[in-house]
């Protein structure tokens, strides 16, 4: 829908926006921050336990059957700055909203400051750094997730948002299911993943997410070694990275055995592990990155290097260079993202994981 000009962002109250499904009315009438959302209980009820559980739980009194809405719900903060859906204490503003009238959803909704109306309550303040424009906006996104409309996501933090809303909810598996589509036509996100790959993983974690999961473990892993490890993370997932991270130290001394063998009878290959030693930081445990990197491209191509003993060492230093990254060629990079290249002097990026190591259930359909 197009952006509000600055001067009617005071002046007039949001659209509603109104969600379509074949075959099913608009039943639903939700109020989060000031933006209205019609929407269908049947889809709520299918894909989020929180509605499935509350929308019709005794305590609720139904709606006269002259009623325009069977279930409104508004957002309500909490004195320690959360917020949730509470029931609707009014119902003296039901006045028919046609559907030309109001929006159907679109991925990139345009957030502006809400209108206080009188049927909403919102007592206490959001905690910081959460504004109700960014709450709005994820809570759009969320309900996308539940009809399976696509949607953008430009930052970490606003997928983080959207993840947090969706656990909060219990909707998880359905935001589960739009990660791919999100991921797709969202190359700003991909590109947020090293600097916030801990975060990442563990979102991706919550999600029940293989592919995110997967992009995310490469990058902290490969960076385990820099720091990492002071890092409070749940006993799963410092099993997993612990486990593949080893992994890779185990390639990394058998490539180095494998080099050290074949420079006892080829001076070509010795001058070119010579040369390379001279690139280790005096700080490095380990033959780094850009170490092997340096090997592998200067690898002598002689007759003599060609030994089995070389050629072996070769594909092994081929495999530790590997780049396991499927996602980052999504998004556009100024240099090819590599083992031991720029950015990545210090960092494997040959991580893995099998489907059946994943730290969930996978028969799991609702979590």
């Amino acid at each position: 829908m197009p952006s509000p000009s600055p001067t009617s962002i005071a002046e007039a109250p949001m659209q509603p926006i109104i969600f379509k499904f074949p075959g099913l009315k608009v039943d639903t009438r939700l109020k989060v921050f000031g933006q209205e959302y019609h929407v269908h209980s049947h889809i709520l009820k299918l894909y989020s336990a929180f509605f499935r559980t509350f929308l019709d739980s005794p305590d609720k009194t139904p709606a006269p059957a002259s009623a325009l809405f069977r279930y409104e719900y508004v957002s309500v903060v909490d004195d320690d700055g959360t917020w949730g859906l509470e029931v609707a204490l009014k119902r003296d503003d039901q006045n028919a909203v046609p559907e030309e009238a109001g929006n159907s959803p679109t991925p990139s909704e345009s957030v502006s400051q809400p209108k206080t109306t009188s049927s909403q309550s919102s007592n206490g303040n959001l905690k910081k750094p959460r504004k109700a424009r960014h709450e709005r906006l994820a809570f759009s996104r969320l309900l996308y997730a539940l009809y399976r409309e696509r949607y953008n996501v430009s930052s970490m933090r606003e997928f983080g948002d959207v993840v947090r809303l969706a656990d909060f909810y219990c909707s998880l598996p359905a935001v589960s299911r739009s990660v791919d589509s999100v991921l797709l036509h969202s190359p700003e996100l991909i590109q947020q993943i090293p600097d916030s790959c801990v975060t990442t993983l563990e979102m991706a974690h919550k999600l029940r997410h293989p592919l995110l999961f997967q992009e995310a473990l490469v990058h902290v892993v490969s960076k385990w070694e820099e720091g990492f490890t002071h890092l409070e993370l749940s006993p799963e997932l410092t099993h997993v990275i612990t486990v593949v991270y080893n992994r890779l130290q185990e390639k990394s001394h058998k490539v180095t055995y494998d080099i050290l063998h074949a420079t006892t009878n080829n001076e070509w290959v010795r001058k070119v592990f010579e040369s390379a030693v001279k690139t280790l930081e005096s700080d490095a445990t380990t033959g780094t990155a850009r170490f092997f990197r340096q090997m592998y491209n200067f690898w002598p191509q002689n007759l003599q290097s060609r030994s089995l003993r070389s050629l072996k060492a070769l594909e092994t230093m081929g495999e530790l260079l590997s780049n396991n990254l499927s996602l980052a060629r999504l998004a556009s990079s100024p240099v090819p993202i590599q083992a031991g290249g720029p950015g990545y002097e210090r960092r494997f990026l040959c991580a893995s994981i099998e489907y059946r190591e994943l730290p969930w259930d996978k028969e799991a359909v609702d979590w």
